[in-house]
This record gives structure tokens, C-alpha cells and sequence, in this order.
């Protein structure tokens, strides 16, 4: 599947995921935010660990984007394109992944993959 927008000449990928292990009932909170002093990020992708007794919520710049729900907006294994057209921010994102589970800790990754849209400085 093609992504779009594509990324031009200059664009700066990313790619950083983490790794979390959350105990019964705890909250996992993960803020990005584009590094270039003035840019938008591109969001074609954001892939993280699908789990039971889950929930998964995206804000970007202030605004709900996704969620709460019981599933990610993809899941790890699958790296197909989640936002069509892709998302963009330029502020920040913030994550949210809560273990619903009463007595069951859980590993979860989080991985943002698009660019920061080369501002030419």
C-alpha cells in the first residue's frame, strides 16, 4: 500500500519506538514531538503491541485523533499504512496505553514511523 503523502527529498524519517512493561491497571503516557526547530511531523504509521484488556487513545497537538479502543491503530506485526492520508502534527503527540487488566502485567511497544517535513533551514 502506498503512503500518502509521500516523503519528499530532505524529509527527515523516524523511526523510535519504546517498550514498556505495565502492571495491572497502569497507564503507559509517551509524548513525540518533531525535533527541527519549525516543521510538521507525518504520521503514516503508528503501530503498537495489540493486547488484551487494552486500551489505546492518540492525541496530536491538543486533539484527539484515535480512540479510546479496545485495539491499536495497527498492530506491530502488521506495519501497514494506519492514517490515509497520513497524519500530521506539528506540537507534539501523545500516546496513552492502559492495561485494563485487574491481576495481569503486560509488555507494550509503541512505534511511531513517518518524517519531519524538511523546513530547509
Amino acid at each position: 500500500m502506498t503512503v500518502v503523502p509521500e516523503p519528499s527529498e530532505g524529509d527527515v524519517g523516524y523511526n523510535d519506538p519504546i517498550t514498556r512493561r505495565l502492571n495491572a491497571g497502569e497507564v503507559l503516557i509517551v509524548t513525540f514531538e518533531p525535533t527541527q526547530r519549525v516543521t510538521d511531523f507525518v504520521l503514516p504509521f503508528l503501530a503498537m503491541s495489540k493486547q488484551p484488556d487494552s486500551s489505546y487513545e492518540v492525541w496530536m497537538d491538543g486533539q484527539r485523533q484515535y480512540g479510546p479502543a479496545p485495539i491499536p491503530p495497527t498492530d506491530i506485526d502488521d506495519m501497514t499504512p494506519t492514517f490515509l492520508p497520513a497524519k500530521r502534527f506539528s506540537e507534539s503527540m501523545t500516546v496513552y496505553v492502559r492495561n485494563l487488566s485487574d491481576t495481569t502485567a503486560r509488555t507494550y511497544s509503541v512505534q511511531p514511523i513517518g518524517w519531519e517535513v524538511n523546513d530547509g533551514t
